[in-house]
């Protein structure tokens, strides 16, 4: 018989490796500000061109997800709104223009001054304001990279199109930071970023195991090197660790979670302020999850002979960059590949681009697989957007399909 004081949740060994990973990483972004050469990005940016040109990446995403778990979401954005930004905006981009507007209040005193912004519209038209937003308080120059939508296959001019901005892209870096494209460098850091993606991919897919080795939360945590230093050749250790551990958890049948019994898929970004709680609370009751379209979304190759045309393909081709039926599609394929029960979507109040939809998409998926599913409201930063008792509520019709 199981011990009644041990916790529903196993924890990830490979967490320690984690730290270091990223504690490295804050220390790499301090010292390249101080060098002048530190560029902010997007979550969708192609960070390997950067990477290939000696200018570190530092994303205020990930920051934003350290705001939320350190409980301070309402404070930053409330500096945000002190300047009379919406309480509807991006709580991503508010809490980054209020930790820049007050660094001395804000966990590490906020993200390190860049020197330049990039910003690729894949994942929401938001980034581009938000980061003329910070422009004006750090006097750092702003680069788009636009990427159209797309419905289906991408079209040869599309590809194109995007392609030049990649071009673009190099000449403004080459100007900004008095650098130079070396196509070697460039495979280099594109093999890395591989591997690193590789690796990553088989530990998502060995969740198709019974019982899943990793939780929702083991992955929305372990996913941070892949999204900020892909091509960087450290991270290739600890997903390699990562990876190891999982494969040994298949192959001794031990689960994320202790008594595995209720399947389920999650649709965007946690609640990082939760993340704990939420997960580790519905596994106290049997739930885990298996897979999610957030995390999923970190896979694909730019290596080739041609590189430009190949970030152009990859990156204008993320899961927020198409149409609905695309994302209805994924769902369901995740829903059948993992053998999953059922689905949880959350509407994150202050995400548009992700959320938008989710209301017919929850009765699509439910018509196509069979599986119910249910929309929880709240946000992923600001914690005065989120319910308790109405979240608990939800879930629990959910969860009383399947007793």
């Amino acid at each position: 018989m199981a011990d009644k004081t041990e916790k529903a949740y196993r924890a990830l060994e490979s967490q320690t490796h984690l730290q270091q990973v990223m504690f490295r990483y804050m220390l790499e972004g301090q010292h390249a500000s101080e060098e002048g050469k530190l560029a902010w990005v997007t979550s969708g940016f192609p960070v390997e061109i950067p990477l290939a040109m000696g200018v570190t990446p530092s994303y205020p995403e990930q920051y934003g997800a350290v705001v939320g778990s350190q409980k301070v979401g309402p404070d930053l954005c409330g500096y945000a709104e002190e300047l009379g930004y919406s309480q509807e905006l991006c709580s991503y981009a508010r809490s980054s223009i209020g930790s820049t507007h007050r660094p001395d209040n804000s966990p590490m005193e906020g993200l390190p001054t860049p020197q330049a912004l990039l910003a690729c519209n894949n994942i929401c038209g938001t980034v581009l304001r938000w980061y003329d937003a910070i422009s004006e308080m750090t006097d750092a120059p702003v680069f788009l990279l636009d990427t159209p939508p797309i419905d289906a296959e991408q079209a040869p001019h599309h590809i194109e199109y995007v392609q030049r901005g990649i071009e673009r892209l190099v000449e403004f870096i080459s100007t900004t930071f008095d650098t130079s494209m070396e196509l070697e460098h460039l495979r280099s850091v594109a093999k890395n970023s591989t591997t690193a993606i590789d690796l990553w991919t088989k530990s998502l897919q060995a969740c198709k195991n019974k019982p899943s080795p990793l939780n929702c939360a083991d992955r929305f945590l372990t996913m941070a090197p892949v999204v900020a230093l892909r091509g960087s050749d450290y991270i290739i250790e600890f997903y390699q660790t990562l990876y190891d551990e999982v494969k040994d958890r298949v192959e001794q049948g031990i689960g994320a979670i202790r008594d595995e019994k209720i399947r389920l898929l999650w649709d965007n970004i946690p609640p990082w302020f939760q993340i704990f709680r939420f997960f580790n609370g519905l596994a106290k009751r049997g739930v885990v999850f298996p897979a999610d379209t957030y995390t999923h979304a970190w896979q694909g190759s730019i290596e080739g002979t041609d590189l430009y045309r190949n970030v152009a393909e990859l990156y204008s081709n993320v899961y927020l960059n198409k149409g609905l039926d695309a994302k209805v599609e994924k769902m369901c394929q995740l829903i059948r590949d993992y053998d999953l029960d059922g689905f949880i979507m959350f509407s994150v109040r202050s995400c548009k681009r992700y959320s938008l939809g989710q209301l017919v998409s929850k009765e699509l998926v439910t018509e196509e697989t069979g599986v119910p599913g249910v929309i929880i409201e709240g946000d992923m930063v600001d914690s005065r957007a989120f319910n308790d008792a109405q979240i608990q509520t939800r879930v629990d019709a959910l969860l009383e399909m399947f007793a």
